[in-house]
């Protein structure tokens, strides 16, 4: 359960026990069916942040997948451009010379990816022309089916993947913010009419026995294990790599991240231990959509994360 849902709770059983046996009560200009219409419009702020969470995270993949491609691109032309040219042609040896600043340079980052796609277009344009031009013609460098132009298409359309991973990013900072100021907010009303209720109470031993149902929260359930990230990698790009939120991490707790496949999966039946380094999760087949949550249990309770969701491309 996350806060602004355990506030909802509590403002529900606050109203409740308001209505019942001081259905006239005002605190602080706020009335109880005011203060339940308070609840009601946290709803719209979590589904907005929770949309927010999805299209973010689709974001995220996909300016992963862009790098992938990239750095994939990357490492394989070169080795198929090798597999064309001989050393021992010295036309070929010096374009294969050609390859050699980019070989020097490790696409471990989407920026080093983008310098050394950016090196190898260069020089695989001028091997693709001297095949072009031999006798008989050679066909152009490719791995995988794909090409020089694949590897140009995708260094151009990565800096708007990268922008647009940003641009949501923020979009759910803020969409989170709201949410957690309008909870704040709530807990603050709800606190006070709860303790304009006790002091009532004391003259009311009916009204002061209900106030025992409401749950006012001890804060001794778990720290929520937070998720950072929900990509598509691995092995044939079929995995689904999960990476968390590691200030949120409590090695004393059990944490365990579960997963359901859409349509396959009735429930969240598969749960695995929790590396704080990262989870890799399959593999799927393309199509398949994963949902994801954090399970985090102690002496004192079990606290989920909100679900996480990805769609293998």
């Amino acid at each position: 359960m996350e806060f602004h849902q355990a506030i909802q709770n509590r403002t529900g059983q606050t109203v409740a026990v308001a209505n019942k046996y001081l259905p006239t009560l005002v605190v602080g200009g706020t009335t109880s069916a005011a203060l339940l219409a308070q609840s009601q419009a946290l709803d719209p702020l979590a589904q907005k942040r929770d949309n927010a969470v999805i299209v973010s995270g689709a974001a995220d993949n996909a300016e992963n997948l862009g790098f992938g491609l990239i750095r994939g691109l990357g490492i394989s032309l070169p080795h198929a451009a090798e597999s064309e040219l001989s050393d021992l042609i010295p036309a070929e040896s010096a374009l294969l010379d050609l390859l050699t600043p980019a070989y020097a340079i490790d696409p471990r980052t989407t920026e080093l990816a983008l310098q050394r796609g950016h090196k190898l277009v260069g020089a695989l344009t001028s091997i693709n022309t001297y095949l072009a031009g031999a006798t008989p013609p050679r066909g152009p460098v490719t791995s995988g089916g794909l090409g020089v132009a694949d590897l140009s298409a995708a260094i151009a359309a990565q800096p708007a993947l990268e922008q647009a991973r940003e641009d949501r990013a923020a979009d759910l900072t803020g969409d989170r913010a709201s949410l957690h100021t309008a909870a704040v907010g709530l807990d603050r009303s709800n606190k006070q009419f709860y303790a304009r209720l006790q002091s009532e109470g004391r003259t009311n031993p009916d009204l002061a026995n209900a106030l025992k149902q409401i749950d006012t929260g001890t804060g001794n359930l778990p720290a929520r294990l937070g998720v950072k990230s929900v990509l598509q990698g691995g092995t044939g790009n079929l995995n689904v790599l999960v990476g968390y939120d590691y200030n949120s991490y409590d090695s004393t707790a059990v944490n365990t991240l579960e997963s359901q496949v859409a349509g396959v999966d009735l429930e969240y039946s598969h749960s695995v231990v929790v590396d704080p380094n990262g989870t890799a999760l399959g593999p799927y087949t393309v199509g398949q959509t994963v949902n994801l949550r954090t399970r985090v249990t102690t002496s004192t309770g079990t606290r989920l994360g909100s679900v996480r969701t990805l769609t293998l491309q």
